[in-house]
This record gives C-alpha cells, sequence and structure tokens, in this order.
C-alpha cells in the first residue's frame, strides 16, 4: 500500500483543498488519516475535524470523525506507537493512503510527534503545501533541511494559489522539486451563514430560514449613520457585525444585500428590527463576543467545502488534476 504525507509551512496553506484534490482524482480505493483534530467542527454534538468530516462524506469512509482522533496536548501527549496503531486501523482494505500533518511546523516536536516524527514512523514520503510569500518559501528550505537531517524524502512541493516564475524558478534552481501550482479559486473563499454561527457559538434570534446564505464579506458596522447606506451598498453578500443598540445600522442593512447580522455584545436589538429580518430571511446571529473579537474570529474562519457542493467539488478535482503531477505523487 502507498501513502503520501501532507505538511505544511503555515495556516491556510492549502492541504485541504490538496487532501481532497488527491481523493477524488485517485483511481482506486484511498483511506484518509489526520492524526490531530485542528478545525474543530460540532457533529452529532462532539467535536471533530473539519478535514475528517469532508473526507469521510467525499470518500464514503465508515470511520467518519474517528479519521482525526486525537488532540495535541504538550503536556498529556498521545504516544507515536498510538498514532500508528490508529493508522494501521484506518489503511485496513486501502490501496493509498493520505495522512494529512498539523498546520503548524513545530507542533510536536517536543514530545516527538511531529510531522517528521509521524512521516518517517509511517513510511511515508511528504509532500509540503505552501503559499508563494517570501516567508513561506525561506520554511521550505528549514523544512528541507530537518527531512535530510531525518532521512525522510521529501518528494515536492505544491504552491497553492499560484506562484509568479521567479518563484517557482528559484525553488527548483536550488534543487526543490514543484510538483505543481494550484491556481487561486476565488469561489472556495465563499461560506455560509450557519457556518459563521457555528464558529461563534451564537443564538439565532431572527432569520432562520436564511442560514444558508452565501458569505463573500465581512463588515464591521462602526462608521456615521449618514454613511451607513452608501458604504454597505457597495458590498454584496456580506455580514454585518455591530451592537445591538445600533438600530440605524441594522435597518441600512436590512435595506441592502446582506446576508447576515451578527449582534455583539449579548444586548437584543429592537423587536421591530427582528421582525424585519424574520420577513426577509435574514439571519440575525446574538453573541456575547464584542465586535472585534468577532471579526477576528470571522476572519479565522476557513470555508468549508460542502461535499454534497457539486460545484466545488469538480472544480478542486479539475484544479488539482490539471495542475499538479499526480503521477509524482501516487
Amino acid at each position: 500500500m502507498n501513502n503520501v504525507y501532507l505538511a505544511s509551512v503555515g495556516t491556510r496553506s492549502g492541504k485541504s483543498i490538496l487532501s481532497m484534490g488527491l481523493a477524488v482524482n485517485y483511481p482506486g480505493k484511498v483511506g484518509f488519516y489526520k492524526p490531530f483534530r485542528e478545525n474543530l467542527i460540532s457533529r452529532n454534538g462532539d467535536l471533530t475535524d473539519q478535514d475528517a468530516v469532508l473526507l469521510a462524506d467525499v470518500l464514503k469512509l465508515e470511520e467518519g470523525e474517528r479519521l482525526s482522533p486525537f488532540t495535541y496536548d504538550i503536556f498529556e501527549p498521545v504516544s507515536l506507537a498510538d498514532i500508528a496503531a490508529k493508522y494501521g486501523e484506518l489503511s485496513k482494505d486501502k490501496e493509498y493512503m493520505i495522512i494529512e500533518g498539523s498546520r503548524d511546523l513545530s507542533n510536536g516536536f517536543s514530545r516527538g510527534i511531529s510531522n517528521f516524527d509521524i512521516a518517517q514512523a509511517l513510511g511515508a514520503p511528504i509532500v509540503l503545501v505552501s503559499s508563494p510569500d517570501h516567508r513561506s518559501i525561506d520554511s521550505i528550505f528549514l523544512f528541507r533541511h530537518l527531512c535530510a537531517e531525518r532521512g525522510i524524502e521529501l518528494r515536492g512541493v505544491v504552491i497553492n494559489r499560484g506562484a509568479e516564475p521567479k518563484e517557482k524558478e528559484f525553488l527548483e534552481m536550488n534543487g526543490i522539486r514543484v510538483l505543481g501550482e494550484i491556481p487561486e479559486m476565488p469561489e472556495l473563499g465563499t461560506f455560509r451563514v450557519k457556518e459563521i454561527a457555528d464558529r461563534l457559538g451564537a443564538k439565532v434570534i431572527a432569520g432562520a430560514a436564511g442560514m444558508d446564505r452565501a458569505v463573500e464579506e465581512v463588515m464591521v458596522g462602526a462608521m456615521d449613520p449618514r454613511d451607513a447606506v452608501r458604504y454597505m451598498q457597495r458590498s454584496r453578500k456580506k455580514a454585518v457585525i455591530t451592537g445591538g443598540d445600533r438600530t440605524d445600522i441594522l435597518l441600512a442593512a436590512l435595506s441592502t444585500d446582506t446576508s447576515c447580522m451578527i449582534v455583539s455584545g449579548g444586548t437584543a436589538p429592537a423587536r421591530a428590527i427582528v421582525s424585519r429580518a424574520d420577513e426577509l430571511g435574514i439571519p440575525i446571529l446574538l453573541t456575547n463576543e464584542d465586535a472585534l473579537t468577532s471579526a477576528e474570529t470571522i476572519d479565522r474562519l476557513i470555508a468549508k467545502i460542502d461535499p454534497k457542493d457539486a460545484k466545488k467539488t469538480a472544480l478542486i478535482k479539475a484544479a488539482v488534476k490539471n495542475n499538479v503531477d499526480l503521477d509524482a505523487i501516487w
């Protein structure tokens, strides 16, 4: 049985996209394993990893959330033997295994369960996923050095969100194989209102019928009321974050292309606002967090790819098939 270990040099590198693209393009029976849960979502009342749920659904794997069984705790860590044992269970009857590593290069180093330790224990070559910014490129060289010290095969690098010719040339000129460049896909940058509600742990107090609305922009409603409508008219499919006492901002949001309103500070808006939002099917999400914290939380939200979203699935499949050297990875 063949396998590959997908690692990254930082957050939002594109491992999830490559994992899914490899999975749906592989011609045989493929399995997935992500030892440590990171992007937590709620599933059947339990917290699990977003990528595990996605790949379980896409590949129709019965293991479900068990594809990502562990949480990293530096003081009470899981053992490398346990990680390897779980891999053995999940890889039964599979022709190929995709193993997804932690998003942080240093995760697990102090306990001997880093990306390098796990890849070595499972006999998996590493494919590194990286964005094209210069800090990430420097990190690629550090990663190669650490692989060489451990005798681990670094099969190559996949650059997500494309790269300028000079960046690819620089890597290859210095002996780093570029296996592909996945282009920017703006369509994947949108997410649903219900994902925001889940991430914030917010209470839906109006417009529950609109929880599947797409969100493309996030706006903090702290502007002067005279400018509110003018600014909001420029933005479409937006989430507006403001306080429950800002009736002027909430009314402006309701009169423009708004996907949802996030009311921070725990104070519900006026009853008239709630009623109007219900009529329009625009969700109002009530959270106890302040506006800044809510905005930062949403900014960190990684758009979930719904396996039932045939358009996004087909987009990822084609992008990986047409832009990545799959034969080299297989």
